[in-house]
């Protein structure tokens, strides 16, 4: 009897390991039919390359350099060039780099793209002191989101050689290695704007009670009764080493959320400059101090405007910087005329 009881044990163990390993098997067979599904798998990325000013040759050599490497991407599929010429041409494009989302938001629609790269790009002889000159070669991609308009990345190579081919080698070189790293920064953006998640509005950060105007315009109704911020200080942004390398003259315009507790809220980057430009402005923002803005004495939270422009001013060989002129006695409440500064070389 023991032994026909064992019998029994070992029969029904070896029907429980059919049964489970059958089960696998079912399961990656069907694992791998759905991995051989194309409808299961991601979407490829619409990718343009619209170009880097000036058009160069060697800036052609390195839009050519950068096509090839995301053409290696199983991730990527490139748009033909015949294409994106002729939704430039359409839509009148001439060349920009420093634009507002919305047309950016137009050219990616043109193109009819998920992302498009512009940037900047140059090769030149530079002397850091006298008698001593060396070649450089510098880069800034800029990879913007053709739904968005929202410039989704940026990045700054430079290269420097006893020659200039040797620069523009080093610099191809850079560039080929961190294409990937584009492509991924692409698919996070994309799969960011897929999630569900509650909405990023220029009023992030208040309470579901409060409520932010828009500032009215000038002799308009609902300027009856209403106050615009009253700013304490100036706050100047860094022209930094990205901006200085490539000559960068630029706007930067920002949508800010002035709250009624004198703080700074959400800040929206509505035109975008890259090399820095950008992440300066919103430093700058967050330092600044003013008087909330009102309506009929009540303070209010107020989304306004506010814009940067940036160029490299060269000084004069020996001319002393002039000191800075007395502040006026009275804040200046025009947004838009308090933030027009010219950004002298660091």
């Amino acid at each position: 009897m023991i032994r026909n009881l064992c019998l029994a044990l070992m029969v029904l163990m070896a029907l429980v390991i059919a049964y489970r390993f059958s089960t696998l098997s079912s399961a990656a067979e069907t694992a791998s039919a759905d991995d051989a599904d194309p409808a299961l798998q991601p979407p490829l990325l619409r990718v343009a390359i619209v170009g880097f000013a000036p058009a160069t040759a060697s800036n052609k050599q390195g839009e050519l350099s950068l096509a090839e490497a995301l053409s290696r991407d199983a991730r990527v599929a490139l748009i033909d060039p015949s294409i994106i010429q002729s939704a430039l041409v359409g839509i009148g494009y001439g060349g920009s780099i420093n634009m507002s989302k919305d047309e950016a938001r137009k050219l990616g629609a043109a193109i009819g793209c998920d992302f498009f790269v512009v940037g900047k790009a140059e090769a030149l002889t530079r002397s850091d002191r006298e008698n001593d000159s060396h070649e450089e070669a510098y880069i800034g991609v800029m990879i913007v989101d053709g739904r968005t308009g929202a410039l989704a990345g940026f990045d700054f190579i430079s290269d420097k050689a006893s020659t200039r081919e040797s620069a523009l080698q080093a610099l191809t070189k850079t560039l080929d290695a961190r294409t990937a790293g584009y492509v991924d920064r692409m698919i996070q953006v994309r799969a960011r704007a897929r999630t569900p998640q509650s909405r990023d509005s220029a009023s992030a950060g208040l309470t579901a009670g409060d409520l932010v105007e828009e500032v009215p315009g000038e002799g308009s109704p609902r300027s009856t009764g209403f106050k615009a911020p009253e700013f304490i200080n100036r706050v100047k942004p860094e022209y930094g080493t990205e901006a200085e390398i490539a000559d960068i003259t630029a706007t930067v315009e920002a949508m800010v959320v002035f709250r009624s507790n004198g703080e700074i809220g959400a800040i929206e980057i509505t035109r975008w400059a890259g090399f820095g430009l950008d992440e300066s402005s919103e430093r700058a923002i967050r330092q600044l101090k003013f008087k909330p803005a009102t309506r009929d004495g009540n303070a209010i939270n107020v989304r306004a405007m506010i814009r940067y422009n940036f160029r490299r001013v060269a000084e004069p060989a020996g001319k002393l910087d002039q000191p800075a002129s007395k502040p006026p006695d009275k804040p200046e409440r025009d947004l838009r005329q308090l933030f027009k500064p010219t950004f002298r070389r660091p």
